[in-house]
């Protein structure tokens, strides 16, 4: 017998309980979570194993635009359209998408059922129509999927899809803090009408409101406008969360975030430096966040180039670099480099401006924005560098 191609575009979803996938799941209806997943791990063919709802039913549902879809009489109706090889998906499993995407990729010598604790199968890879009852079974990895029942634990499937909120990349007080307001935050947003484009907006004007409270003077408004900046920092994780687990994200969304929080950033340390030149702290103060800014300003331009650059290719969206492995010198300006790209630099402004030392926070802005810029330029000739010096393939 024949391995399976590299990649299996093709999947039906057995349908058991029609009535559960017109229930809400994490802001969603199950049947267009169980679409999106299958969209978004590259699957482009889906057989949904039920009649074809009345046409107002399917005129509700968010679809996703990529995947041509199917619907046929369940049972052998089913098999006979859906060539082999396929995956055959439970609709009454969730599945993580990472997880199908993996199995989509692998070569199977045989057919493979991935069932769960009590035996029911979740994913069946079918290679020929001879064997799709006859197949060896695995188990998933705990936390992979989750079976639904009615009536849905709303609580508990939340629970579980709110694992995809959090991004690796989260700094160490935003992991073990912010994330767990954000996240609180986006649970209760999750089925409400706004949209992760609408929180972008929102957490970043909060953002500048508390930026304001900088051209002031005195502990109470730079108290104030840190809790500001600090808040807008754990809003601005919502977006991104509610966008994961709706299957909202989009090039336009992680534009405006990108962006957003630069314009935050900007507009706290002009604010600083003005609001301690109109004290009368010097026009030094003007220059100290004139540098500010350039960092920042540099530093998103070459990171837009760069996430530009990865869009085009198709690969996916690029933090500001790709971190080395090891423990060389790159590796480490690397890891510096994404340290203070965190925003976690918050928390120390808001405990400065408690002990009534913002002052000194702008200097650190100069000079770690302009630290953060020439390690950022370094870190881009050294990989262009290396890139040019690996051999072309054979073609």
């Amino acid at each position: 017998m024949g391995n399976t191609p590299n990649v299996l575009t093709r999947a039906i979803i057995w349908v058991a309980h029609t009535q559960l996938l017109w229930h809400r799941a994490g802001g969603i209806l199950v049947i267009e979570r169980q679409l999106f997943t299958l969209a978004r791990a590259g699957f482009q063919f889906v057989f949904i194993a039920m009649p074809e709802p009345d046409a107002a039913q399917i005129a509700e549902l968010r679809l996703p635009p990529e995947l041509e879809l199917r619907w046929v009489t369940k049972g052998t109706t089913a098999l006979t359209e859906c060539a082999p090889p396929y995956l055959g998906i439970s609709a009454d499993h969730l599945i993580r998408v990472e997880t199908l995407a993996f199995i989509a990729r692998q070569n199977f010598p045989s057919s493979v059922s991935y069932d769960d604790a009590s035996g029911l199968s979740v994913v069946q890879v079918i290679l020929t129509q001879d064997d799709s009852l006859s197949r060896i079974k695995q188990s998933l990895p705990e936390g992979s999927f989750k079976r639904l029942e009615a009536p849905l634990s709303q609580s508990a499937i939340v629970d579980w899809l709110m694992i995809a909120g959090p991004k690796p990349q989260d700094g160490f007080m935003a992991r073990h803090f912010d994330r767990h307001l954000s996240l609180a935050a986006s649970r209760a947003l999750l089925d409400s009408a706004i949209t992760p484009n609408q929180m972008t907006v929102f957490s970043t004007l909060i953002g500048l409101i508390g930026t304001t409270f900088f051209l002031g003077s005195g502990r109470l408004a730079y108290v104030t406008g840190a809790l500001l900046v600090w808040l807008h920092s754990v809003l601005d994780g919502c977006d991104g969360e509610l966008a994961r687990v709706r299957f909202q994200e989009s090039p336009l969304g992680s534009d405006l975030d990108f962006w957003g929080d630069n314009l935050v950033h900007l507009a706290l340390f002009s604010c600083l430096g003005i609001g301690f030149w109109r004290t009368g702290n010097g026009a030094h103060t003007l220059a100290l966040a004139a540098i500010a800014d350039a960092g920042v300003l540099a530093s998103a331009w070459t990171a837009w180039k760069h996430r530009l650059a990865r869009r085009n290719a198709h690969g996916p969206e690029a933090g500001v670099v790709d971190q080395p492995e090891g423990d060389g010198f790159e590796s480490k300006l690397s890891r510096l480099e994404n340290a203070l790209a965190q925003r976690d630099f918050i928390y120390l402004l808001v405990l400065l401006a408690f002990v009534d030392m913002v002052y000194e926070f702008l200097w650190a802005a100069a000079i770690g924005g302009s630290l953060f810029f020439a390690i950022m330029l370094f870190l881009r000739r050294v990989n262009h560098n290396e890139q040019a010096r690996q051999p072309h393939p054979a073609s």
